[in-house]
C-alpha cells in the first residue's frame, strides 16, 4: 500500500506564487526522490506520493511551510490504499489510494487535513485526531510555523542549534514550539505510525 496526499492553497490569490511555490518545490524535490511521485498543478493544487508510515509526517512539514506566510494556508488529504496503474506522471496514476486521497479532499470543508483509508475504525479514530490537530495548526503564527517546520526536518538537532540556524535565542524558540504544541504533535505523528503499522501487518 502507498500513501496519496492531494492539497491545494488557501487564499494562494493573495500572494505572489514567487513566495511560497519555489519553496514548496524545493520541499518535494529533498523530500521525494522519485520525481514522478509528486506535481503542482493549477498553480495552486498538488498531489504527492509517499509511504503510508511516513504521511502525516510529510503533511505537517507542508503545512508548516506553507503557514510560514500568514496570509496563506493550505489543506491536505491523505489516501491510503493500492496503486493499481503507474502513470507518466502521478495525475496519471490510479488505484484505491488515488481514490480515496481524491474523496476524502472533497470533503474537507471545515478543517483542512483528513483522511482515508480502507481501515474504517483507524479512519474515525484518526479523523478526530485530525480535527484538533487542523484547529492548532490553522492558527499557528509565521513565527510558530517557520520554527516547527525546522524542528520537523532537523529532528536531530538540539533546540540550541535550532535557535542558532533561525538566528534567535533559545527561549525564543521553546516558547514557539510550545505555542505550537510542537511535542504534542510528535506525539500524534508517533501514534499514527504506531496504528497504520499495525493496520497494515
Amino acid at each position: 500500500m502507498i500513501a496519496v496526499v492531494t492539497g491545494d492553497i488557501i487564499h494562494s490569490r493573495k500572494v505572489n506564487p514567487e513566495i511560497w511555490l519555489p519553496k514548496l518545490k524545493d520541499f518535494f524535490e529533498k523530500n521525494i526522490d522519485d520525481a514522478l511521485s509528486w506535481e503542482i498543478y493549477r498553480g495552486d493544487s498538488f498531489q504527492f506520493e509517499i509511504e503510508v508510515e511516513e504521511a502525516l509526517e510529510m503533511v505537517l512539514c507542508i503545512k508548516s511551510l506553507i503557514k510560514s506566510n500568514q496570509l496563506i494556508d493550505v489543506r491536505m488529504s491523505i489516501g491510503i490504499g493500492a496503486k493499481n496503474f503507474q502513470g507518466d506522471n502521478i495525475k496519471e496514476s490510479y488505484g484505491t489510494a488515488f481514490i480515496n486521497s481524491g474523496e476524502s479532499f472533497e470533503s474537507l470543508k471545515i478543517y483542512t487535513l483528513n483522511i482515508k483509508s480502507p481501515f474504517e475504525d483507524f479512519d474515525t479514530y484518526f479523523n478526530t485526531l485530525l480535527k484538533l490537530v487542523s484547529f492548532i495548526s490553522d492558527n499557528w503564527k509565521p513565527v510558530t510555523s517557520e520554527t516547527i517546520h525546522l524542528s520537523l526536518t532537523n529532528r536531530n538537532l538540539l533546540q540550541k542549534e535550532i535557535a542558532e540556524k533561525l538566528n534567535k535565542d533559545a527561549t525564543t524558540v521553546n516558547k514557539a514550539l510550545k505555542r505550537g504544541a510542537y511535542e504534542e504533535m510528535l506525539e500524534v505523528i508517533n501514534l499514527y505510525k504506531q496504528k497504520i503499522k499495525l493496520c497494515l501487518n
